[in-house]
């Protein structure tokens, strides 16, 4: 008689909606921001901004890949979490038109600082060590850093300036904020990681609050 062999390895657990949906929306934002950033580059009034923003674009493309490989370690394909949420930002760019230089940085360091806000709040419900990998991917952006040296000494000098990106600032904080509002109830599986609507909406507030006063405009 022959002698049973050890027991097999029980089968990995499926990583759960939640975890899908988060590494998902992350790599879409990096596809997002890549796209982003290579539009506004083509607008630079200079070659500075411009080859920054490039070499920007091209960070996030390698996030995109780093994204990617820990979601293949936890068991989840990015690239197919990310197909779900294109179109999911709506038709921004319609609604929102900048009218120069100044605008078209505050509309993008808003509107993807908001949707970096978002999902890093979202992340903040994966187990060790996926966390803190992914926010480390995140938290690689420069695009603050870079429109805040764009912008910050001009708002400071001039108050019709400051007045008139102020306003254009808070409208595009309430369109960006309602997208990802409705995000959420597209896709509620996002809120499986423990927080809730209301808590990820003062997440989105304070962020926009934040971000404003940073360039020394009225939230």
């Amino acid at each position: 008689m022959s002698t049973p062999g050890p027991p097999a390895p029980p089968a990995p657990s499926a990583p759960a909606p939640y975890v899908r949906a988060v590494i998902g929306i992350v790599a879409f934002s990096c596809t997002v921001a890549c796209t982003r950033y290579a539009k506004d580059a083509d607008k630079a009034p200079s070659m500075g901004p411009r080859v920054e923003l490039l070499r920007m674009s091209a960070e996030r493309v390698a996030a995109f890949d780093a994204v990617s490989a820990l979601g293949a370690d936890a068991g989840v394909d990015a690239c197919v979490g990310a197909e779900r949420f294109i179109g999911s930002l709506g038709d921004l760019d319609e609604r929102l038109r900048p009218s120069d230089w100044a605008e078209r940085l505050i509309k993008t360091y808003l509107a993807f600082g908001l949707l970096l806000d978002f999902s890093k709040a979202l992340v903040g419900g994966l187990d060790e060590p996926l966390r803190t990998a992914v926010l480390d991917v995140l938290e690689a952006d420069r695009f603050d850093a870079v429109t805040a040296a764009e912008l910050v000494d001009d708002i400071a000098a001039d108050p019709q300036l400051a007045a008139r990106l102020g306003l254009w600032g808070r409208r595009v904080v309430g369109e960006e904020i309602g997208t990802l509002q409705r995000m959420l109830s597209a896709y509620p599986e996002l809120l499986g990681g423990g927080a809730g609507a209301a808590q990820l909406h003062e997440v989105l507030s304070q962020g926009a609050t934040s971000r404003m006063r940073g360039l020394g405009l009225r939230a």
